[in-house]
């Protein structure tokens, strides 16, 4: 099973996946996470309690971030600290000059998107780890 989630959806989905997990190891093989709201703009603080879902994952689980990197609801330093934090085999994949809502100047939508999807599409067909 599969779970994926933009922005606060990524949360739930990050929750779900941990708890499946507390029932049964295997019950989810992937998360994806479009534009992670690690912190709101501004209140760095809350990164510790919005990424403890996050943290806890098992290690048979394979995660995708997709960011921007003008997302300001995710500062990259920070982001970095808790992917050292994760047992779950996790890979960011960050769209250059993407905000929050994954929109880049100067690209149209289906641009974007394309690009995004490709990089979804690739790794949902890459073998895990292990």
């Amino acid at each position: 099973m599969l779970k994926s989630g933009r922005s606060m959806g990524c949360r739930a989905a990050a929750a779900l996946a941990r708890q499946l997990s507390d029932v049964s190891e295997h019950a989810v093989q992937g998360v994806i996470c479009l534009s992670f709201p690690l912190h709101p703009p501004g209140k760095k603080h809350t990164h510790l309690q919005r990424s403890e879902d996050l943290k806890m994952l098992p290690e048979c689980v394979r995660v995708l971030f997709v960011s921007g990197t003008e997302d300001n609801m995710c500062n990259r330093g920070l982001f970095n600290e808790v992917l050292k934090d994760m047992k779950a085999d996790a890979e960011v994949f960050w769209l250059q000059g993407g905000s929050h809502g994954l929109t880049v100047k100067g690209r149209s939508e289906d641009s974007v998107m394309d690009e995004v999807n490709l990089k979804i599409l690739h790794w949902i067909k890459k073998p895990p780890v292990g």
